[in-house]
């Protein structure tokens, strides 16, 4: 039960407030709340490491001989006035479930709980900047030229690479003990997550079955950002005849009307949704009796199912030539960031449902249409689930509760004993193996790992 744990989510949650929450990727306010999660992790036994993106985590080693490695968390990091739920939650439910296992005596293997850094893309522009860096979609060659996007707005530069040196450093700074390495992992075998769905769909099947509801994510989405820019021709609103206007923001508007119907098509379809999410007019001023000969905007595609990069950029292409040919306009997109939907373990989901039956919880298949870290990380094998959420997300209504989150522990706990019980099984009858040849390529055990004396005493 929660007050027998050592980890409560108390500790990391209000669930009584709704305040804005603005803890943007690297920031001090990202950090302060890390290093909360960083003394739970010690508490726990855990090995601390922090790479060069600035993920961290928290290792560990169980049973005797640790062949298979499993990594369960998220980021920490928020939107611009955000809710304090999205993201935090895998992180808490990966830090309850390392305790779980720890004081399993049945289990052998690697726990870790990664913090990935900088999911959302409200600074930079491009979001999973963490996990991405894991799995080589973006290296430390990038780091420079990506730049914080609201201080481009101030006239001011800060690339990730100064983002970074400045969380690493606060880090290191307050917190004692935490290794240095290239990347927190190459790759695990499992890789788990739990984050709440930004939704109500699943607090409506909660309400309407009054039983436990948990998402299990069949399919993650990507997402195609595309940056445009108009160049129309400034003139007087009275003088210049209507249809030798070369307005760039009429060419905005009728890319967001086609955009929109794009987007309602891939949605009916399975494939995604779209949106276009800004605009600016610049040097405009606001002037009524003057066309404006500025323009850009921001596109936001949500790919799903067998929709890809190239078949939306195709789409948008098309939207583009017409577009230019109505408003007589010049049309310029550069896309920010492109990728491609995951689809998650068909063994693990099948384990979880099966998990979900036998204790009683209702499971409901269904994809991510937001992007997620788990999309990314290197794992031979992975999976995710949603908990049920109100308030949409991204927003500080955002909200669940502990009764929603607690079940997504019990999965996670009893889904990782039976992929390490079978190891521990496996490991039984390899006793006589020398430690050597199963240790040299991973962290070496933490003190608490011998834990079946001073560990389970302390949560007793």
């Amino acid at each position: 039960m929660e007050q027998e744990r050592m980890i409560k989510l108390e500790d990391f949650f209000d669930f009584n407030s709704k305040e804005p929450i603005n803890r943007l990727g690297y920031t001090e306010d990202d950090m302060k709340y890390k290093i909360k999660i960083i003394e739970k992790m010690k508490a726990l036994g855990m090995q601390i490491t922090l790479d060069k993106a600035g993920n961290i985590c928290g290792t560990i080693s169980i049973g005797n001989h640790p062949q298979k490695t499993i990594a369960i968390g998220s980021h920490t990091d928020s939107v611009y006035n955000g809710g304090q739920f999205d993201g935090p939650v895998g992180v808490v439910v990966g830090l309850q479930t390392a305790e779980s296992l720890i004081k399993s005596k049945k289990c052998t293997g690697i726990i870790k709980v990664p913090i990935y850094a900088c999911e959302e893309s409200s600074r930079f522009g491009n979001a999973c900047l963490g996990s991405k860096y894991l799995n080589g979609t973006i290296t430390e060659e990038d780091f420079s030229s990506i730049v914080d996007q609201n201080a481009l707005k101030q006239g001011k530069t800060i690339t990730l690479q100064e983002a970074i040196n400045f969380a690493n450093s606060y880090l290191k700074e307050h917190v004692d003990d935490i290794q240095e390495v290239d990347k927190i992992f190459d790759t695990v075998d499992y890789s788990l997550e739990a984050h709440i769905e930004q939704y109500d769909s699943l607090k409506k099947a909660y309400k309407k079955n009054k039983q436990d509801t948990i998402g299990i994510i069949n399919s993650i989405g990507s997402a195609v950002r595309i940056k445009y820019d108009v160049e129309g021709q400034a003139n007087h609103t009275g003088s210049t005849p209507m249809k030798k206007r070369k307005n760039a923001v009429d060419a905005t508007a009728f890319i967001g009307k086609k955009v929109r119907k794009l987007g309602k098509r891939y949605e009916k379809q399975g494939l995604g949704r779209a949106s276009q999410v800004e605009i600016n007019t610049p040097g405009h001023n606001g002037s009524f009796n003057q066309i404006p000969n500025q323009a850009n905007g921001l596109i936001d595609f949500r790919l799903q199912g067998e929709n890809t990069p190239e078949t939306v950029l195709e789409d948008f292409e098309n939207i583009r030539q017409q577009v230019e040919a109505k408003t007589k306009t010049k049309i310029t997109p550069t896309v920010v960031s492109k990728g491609t939907p995951v689809v998650t373990s068909k063994e693990l989901n099948q384990k979880l449902t099966t998990i979900c039956s036998q204790k009683g919880i209702q499971a409901i298949e269904m994809p991510s249409y937001p992007g997620q870290d788990t999309g990314y990380i290197p794992a031979k094998e992975k999976t995710m689930i949603f908990i049920p959420s109100t308030g949409g997300s991204h927003n500080p209504e955002e909200h669940t509760k502990k009764k929603f989150i607690q079940p997504a522990t019990t999965l996670f706990t009893q889904l990782s004993k039976e992929l390490l019980e079978e190891r521990f099984r496996d490991a039984q009858r390899v006793t006589n193996i020398p430690r050597s040849t199963y240790e040299s390529s991973h962290i070496p055990t933490s003190k608490v790992t011998s834990r079946d004396t001073d560990y389970e005493n302390m949560l007793s």
